[in-house]
């Protein structure tokens, strides 16, 4: 398998509310000390059922039923339901949290999360912007906004950024994207995220 293949499948767009809740969790003191242990696990559970397995079930069913011909949705009108799916998993875990844990770092990551989804699906339906560089600029947005409010990790923005250029190259690599599709996602998911920061 190839390095670029590797590469995407890591930093696979689905993967990234977890990556993003488990770095807040560990680099962010003010959302660190929110939770107890058994809070925490909690917390994982939810993220992983709403924002992975219940996606990756709803790409499972449309791929039963046809509604897209892979699971890599290579076709940007394939992406609109497997999206709208997302969409929805993100919606119910955001009442939940907004519940449960009424925390402004946790709701703004997933509120952030969740609206670029909604700006991926309208967008996908006219031009194939990459998801996995919405996904990876999304989570340096929100990084990026919370050393300006909260905790500076200069450390961790600067990993988030080789990250970034590494799925960048990864997906040109492997020649899913154009080198504007690869910036637009990146741009789109960064701004997005800073927005619903700062706003």
């Amino acid at each position: 398998m190839k390095l670029s293949r590797i590469i995407s499948i890591i930093f696979h767009p689905v993967l990234m509310p977890m990556y993003a809740f488990f770095l807040a969790l560990n680099f962010v003191p003010e959302f660190n000390s929110f939770f107890s242990p058994l809070q925490k696990i909690k917390f994982f559970k939810l993220i992983f059922g709403f924002t992975f397995l219940l996606p990756i079930l709803g790409i499972i069913i449309l791929r039963k039923l046809k509604f897209v011909s892979s699971y890599y949705m290579e076709h940007k009108e394939e992406r609109r339901f497997p999206l709208l799916i997302a969409i929805g998993c993100y919606y119910f875990l955001l009442q939940i949290f907004e519940r449960i844990y009424p925390d402004i770092i946790l709701v703004k990551l997933l509120l952030g999360a969740m609206l670029i989804l909604f700006v991926a699906a309208i967008i996908s339906r006219f031009w194939k912007i990459s998801l996995h560089m919405l996904g990876v600029g999304g989570i340096v947005g929100a990084f990026f906004a919370i050393q300006q409010n909260f905790s500076s990790n200069i450390i961790l923005f600067n990993s988030l950024i080789f990250c970034a250029g590494l799925v960048g190259f990864a997906r040109i690599n492997e020649n899913a994207h154009t080198l504007k599709q690869v910036y637009g996602g990146f741009l789109v998911g960064f701004c997005t995220e800073c927005l619903i920061f700062y706003f």
